[in-house]
Parts: structure tokens; C-alpha cells; sequence
């Protein structure tokens, strides 16, 4: 069989014999590209880069921590097995040489959380050219956090820690317990359980794990640092927005999910509920206008060139009689929200006609996507007299806003029985 390793994500690593060969090692065998790093480092490349304190030279140590001091345009992993403390800001620590397996799926998480700080970023633009001020979370509605998991110590200590914090913390045990909190309430993030085998199988009672039950909020991963992570943990935290461990008091870790849920819940992109220009928000159906959609394409094209990522737009189209009937289209409109993350921009571009971009998502995730919203519409009564067809189209370097969304309007849609 061919060698595909090249098709591996690459990460550079600082260190020297005999942990560098270690380190590279166990980097080939979780899936990734690993090669020696240069002297001196470079931190403007868009590379990975690795720092292994236990081997690197003092000079390395300082040229990190001045990067640091500056900003860090790289994504950097700092392998602390010494506990040295080395404390840098926007970095990924890790304390053993174990925890190098999770190591894909962290930087994974890394580059979702730089993609929605930029669509955050990008959507507010978008909104101050139609008119809107982006609104500042207030203190007085503190952000709400859902546990997926079994009824723990852990959650327990948790609870009553972030309360006194003012943040209120809610159980879910089940997967279609959570689908029905996520359908009647929004929260700043969703906290799974993963501190052990017992609480994993407790929180996928319903099913094995998909990595799509919780994309409508940001997921934050309860791990312990102790312990040694199963192939299924590691594939969870490879879905999770944050990976907090929880080995420490629970103070200490009550502390970190209360700055991180703030910082989520004050950063949300601009939703159409807040949208309340004319202009920008369809009045039928509550989603963002064509006007809005066009306007905000051109800043994703711009923004998915300059990170190098993926942006996709998917068309949903109604048929039959009552497609454009009003009662239909909200119904609809309520049938997708849940369904979307915070990222995803849906518009309403004619009567029966949608369109969702997605940023950071190549065409299979816009696919997966289509095909779950017409699963999930064909199973509701109030839209049994219509049906769903679609069409996923992925960003090419010669599409400009107006091509991009024109080809998600012209060529074949498909439809749930030919997918």
C-alpha cells in the first residue's frame, strides 16, 4: 500500500536527542508530519510548533517567551513534563508525554476557535455596515452551561462551585435529554464528561458519539489529567471547543470554565435576533436576509483565502404547493436553528429558497450538514406537505461573492433518497 503519511497534518518540533526522536515517534504514530525545528525558531510560519522544555536550551525558552510577549501568529504546544511553569498565553500545555496523542485533536480545536473569533470578528463588520451596533453581554444575565454526563461528584462539586460564581451549570444524562434543553434554551457551552469510562457511557447511553449532537454550542471537554485517555475520549476531545482538566480542586477548575464561559458568551457572532435592521433580517422567517448573506460572502471569501481554510455554501430549496406560505417557511426556519453552530450564517435568499455558509468547512461537511437538516425535516408533521432538496458547493480561488453564491444556485439539487 502507498505511503500516505505526507497527507498528514505537520507540526515542528524543538528538542534534542534523545526526547526529539521519543517525541517524533509518537507524533507519526496519532497521525501527524513531525520535523526537526530550525535555529533559530521561526514564528511567523503557519506551521505547528512544539516545545519540549525538558531538552530545549534556555536561548529557545526566551526566544519563546518574548514571541509570546509579541503575540503568537503560530499555533505553539508546550511540553512541560518537569512542570517547569512556563506560562504563555494562547498556547497548548501539555505534562506528560502521553497526552502527545491528543495532541491532533487539540490543535484541531485551536484552529475552530481562531475560525470563530474571525467569523465573530467578520459578522460584526458586516453589521456595522447595515446599520447595527454589536451588543455587549451583560453581567446582569450570566451565561448558562449544560453537563453532559452522569450524575458525578464531579458535576456535584462543579455545581455548586460555578453557582457561587453566579453561573448556573444544568444536567443532562442522556443524548435526547440534551436535544431537548438545546431546543428550548441557548447555552454559552456545553460541558461533556470525560473523566472516565463510566461517565462516557453514561453520556452516549442513545448512541455512539457523531460529533454533531452539540453543534449548535461551543464544547467543552472534562478531562482527567491523571489518567490515561481511551481511542473514544480521544476522539470526543477532538470534537470539543476547550479541553479543561479536572484533577485539580475544584475551585481551581470551577475558575477556568467560569472565564472560559464568559469569554464564549461574550464573543458570539451576531445571530439574527439582534439583527433587527429590515434590511438585514427576513421578517417571514427570522433568518438573515439575502442582502445580509451577499454582504457577509465577500468578507468569509477574503477571510478563508487569508487563513487558508475552506468556506462552503449550502442551498436548501422547498417544493411543493405551500413552500411559500408563511406559516411553512417559520416552521422551517425553527426546523434548522437547532441544527447550525454559531458559526453557520443562514438566509433566507427567496420565498422556499435558503442558503447557509460555512466557514472552516470543506464540501462533505456541507453535505453531512444538508443531509441531517432533511433527515431531521422529513421527520416533522408541520412540514410533511413540502420537500427538502439541496446543493453544497465548496470556495474556489476564482469565485468572487456573486459566483460563489450563484453556483450554489445553479446545477443539480439532490434529495434524501438519492443521497
Amino acid at each position: 500500500m502507498s505511503d500516505m503519511s505526507y497527507l498528514d497534518p505537520p507540526i515542528e518540533i524543538a528538542a534534542t536527542s534523545p526526547r526529539l526522536e521519543s517525541i517524533v515517534s509518537r507524533m507519526r504514530s496519532s497521525g501527524m508530519r513531525p520535523y526537526a525545528a530550525s535555529e533559530p525558531l521561526d514564528f511567523n510560519s503557519t506551521d505547528p510548533l512544539l516545545v519540549d522544555i525538558a531538552s530545549v536550551s534556555r536561548t529557545t525558552l526566551e526566544q519563546c517567551a518574548r514571541a509570546g510577549m509579541r503575540g503568537l501568529p503560530r499555533p505553539i504546544v508546550i511540553l512541560d513534563v518537569a512542570d517547569a511553569g512556563l506560562n504563555l498565553s494562547d498556547v497548548i500545555t501539555l505534562r506528560r508525554d502521553r497526552d502527545l496523542a491528543t495532541l491532533k485533536g487539540r490543535l484541531a480545536a485551536l484552529a475552530r476557535r481562531e475560525a470563530r473569533n474571525t467569523e465573530v470578528a467578520i459578522r460584526a463588520e458586516t453589521a456595522r455596515e447595515f446599520g447595527m451596533t454589536p451588543l455587549v453581554s451583560s453581567s446582569d444575565s450570566p451565561p448558562e452551561l449544560i453537563y453532559v454526563g452522569e450524575g458525578s461528584p464531579l458535576f456535584l462539586s462543579l455545581q455548586g462551585a460555578l453557582k457561587s460564581r453566579g453561573v448556573s451549570l444544568t444536567a443532562a444524562i442522556s443524548q435526547s435529554t440534551v436535544r431537548d434543553y438545546l431546543s428550548s434554551r441557548r447555552f454559552a457551552a456545553a460541558l461533556y464528561d470525560l473523566t472516565s469510562e463510566e461517565a462516557l457511557e453514561a453520556a452516549y447511553a442513545g448512541g455512539a458519539p457523531d460529533g454533531d449532537m452539540l453543534s449548535s454550542v461551543p464544547v467543552f471537554a472534562l478531562v482527567n489529567g491523571n489518567g490515561q485517555a481511551s481511542e473514544a475520549m480521544q476522539s470526543i476531545q477532538a470534537h470539543a471547543d476547550e479541553v479543561i482538566e479536572c484533577q485539580d480542586p475544584a475551585a481551581d477548575v470551577a475558575n477556568r470554565i467560569e472565564t472560559l464561559a464568559w469569554k464564549y458568551y461574550a464573543t458570539r457572532p451576531i445571530s439574527p435576533t439582534t439583527a433587527l435592521a429590515s434590511t438585514a433580517r427576513d421578517l417571514a422567517t427570522g433568518l438573515f436576509s439575502r442582502r445580509f448573506l451577499e454582504s457577509h460572502v465577500e468578507r468569509q471569501l477574503r477571510a478563508a483565502d487569508r487563513r487558508a481554510e475552506p468556506l462552503s455554501l449550502v442551498t436548501l430549496k422547498l417544493t411543493g404547493e405551500r413552500r411559500t406560505e408563511r406559516q411553512i417557511l417559520k416552521a422551517f426556519a425553527a426546523c434548522l436553528q437547532p441544527l447550525l453552530r454559531e458559526t453557520d450564517c443562514a438566509a433566507a435568499l427567496s420565498a422556499g429558497i435558503f442558503g447557509i455558509s460555512l466557514p472552516a468547512t470543506p464540501y462533505r461537511g456541507g453535505a453531512r450538514l444538508a443531509t441531517r437538516i432533511a433527515t431531521h425535516l422529513s421527520e416533522q408533521p408541520s412540514l410533511s406537505d413540502v420537500v427538502l432538496s439541496w446543493r453544497v458547493v465548496e470556495k474556489r480561488a476564482y469565485h468572487s461573492a456573486k459566483t460563489f453564491l450563484d453556483a450554489g444556485l445553479s446545477g443539480p439539487f439532490m434529495r434524501l433518497e438519492a443521497a
